[in-house]
């Protein structure tokens, strides 16, 4: 249901951008993007293209960023694009952490921690509690992106990388507890 409902709302925008309204789109095309990410950025770290892969995925995280940003700025905030970011931020994520685990076994737990901040917004999202974003999984978002960057840097020093990986677990677990809380309180509401 959650998901022939999503599906539903984006078959919705993209005919809203066949109408010809692109620019009230453009947040929910810059988070897309970040879907389609990993099938520009796993083949390039296949071909060994390291530096270019570092690149793409600086790039990408950056639209995590911009798409919030331009839509709260010209008033284009919907509940459509907040289920999409985190959507698209979960499929960025998930799949550029699970290549990173063959490089950095630490990373699992990372991953992990990902899948079950997923399954609690799956939860909530079925229950109609979409939560805006809390301040600390932005920063976990941003400590995950450069965790990840490091990953691909050549030579990277595992200390250096195992230090990142236990600052992003440690805010994913507080960003985890505190969408759980969030969704308690709005379940007693």
């Amino acid at each position: 249901m959650v998901i022939r409902n999503f599906l539903k709302e984006f078959m919705e925008q993209l005919d809203d951008i066949k109408k010809g309204h692109i620019k009230r789109q453009i947040p929910n095309i810059l988070t897309f993007s970040r879907a389609l990410a990993p099938f520009i950025i796993i083949p390039t770290i296949m071909a060994n293209n390291m530096q270019i892969a570092i690149a793409e995925l600086t790039i990408f995280a950056i639209t995590d960023f911009l798409d919030g940003r331009i839509a709260r700025k010209y008033n284009l905030v919907s509940k459509f694009g907040i289920k999409l970011d985190a959507v698209c931020d979960k499929i960025f994520a998930i799949s550029l952490v699970i290549p990173a685990i063959f490089k950095f076994n630490i990373l699992i737990l990372n991953l992990l921690l990902e899948f079950a901040i997923s399954i609690t917004n799956v939860i909530s999202y079925s229950r109609d509690n979409i939560s805006k974003s809390i301040i600390v999984g932005k920063i976990k978002t941003v400590f995950l992106s450069i965790t990840l960057i490091f990953t691909y840097i050549p030579g990277i020093r595992e200390n250096i990388l195992f230090n990142l990986s236990m600052i992003t677990s440690g805010l994913q677990i507080i960003a985890l507890v505190k969408y759980i809380m969030i969704a308690e309180e709005k379940k007693k509401k």
